[in-house]
């Protein structure tokens, strides 16, 4: 658009009723639950660090790995399969949690 059009349009528009402004009461309202909602937010823990949603997914994820790795270890016999399967849950729950300690790290630096 350009700028005859701008103020022209401008012109057109002057005279049209805009929308209803809140009442002061409600502009302070709204104001309050804002600065609530921010205080409340400031205060809470950063997202996902350390949650309970992250401690089952987790989890969850190092079952499945461990599972994969067992399955794929069967034909070699049951303790070393079991021992794999193991070893390879516990070292991807280990690696998920290091991460998310150096995020949160990461994320108190800045």
């Amino acid at each position: 658009m350009s700028r005859e059009e701008r103020r022209q349009y401008q012109r057109q528009m002057k005279n049209m009723e805009r929308g209803a402004a809140l009442p002061p009461a409600a502009r302070a309202r709204a104001e309050r639950n804002a600065a609530r909602r921010d205080a409340r937010r400031s205060k809470a823990e950063p997202a996902g660090a350390l949650s309970p949603r992250f401690w089952v997914r987790s989890i969850l994820m190092a079952l499945a790995l461990g599972f994969v790795a067992f399955s794929l270890q069967w034909s070699s016999g049951m303790p070393r399969a079991l021992y794999i399967g193991l070893a390879v849950g516990s070292v991807a729950f280990l690696l998920l949690l290091g991460f998310r300690l150096f995020q949160r790290r990461a994320a108190s630096r800045s």
